[in-house]
């Protein structure tokens, strides 16, 4: 399959056909991880992250003032 790279806004794209999206199950919304291996390019789905992100919080040392976002 070849595809032409064209400029979208600040930056280059390359559009990938049905068929590549259905074979690697890739949906609009997903990300995926793009690799240079040996001069090619390498498309794969982003596995998900199942590490779940906690808010952290501390209390300051003393003599610090607190900052809240």
């Amino acid at each position: 399959m070849n595809r032409k790279v064209f400029k979208t806004g600040h930056s280059l794209a390359i559009t990938l056909s049905k068929k590549v999206l259905e074979d690697l199950e890739i949906k609009e919304g997903d990300e995926v991880e793009i690799l240079a291996e040996g001069g090619q390019a390498v498309v794969k789905k982003s596995q998900k992250n199942t590490q779940l992100a906690m808010p952290f919080s501390s209390r300051p040392k003393l003599g610090q003032k607190s900052v809240r976002a």
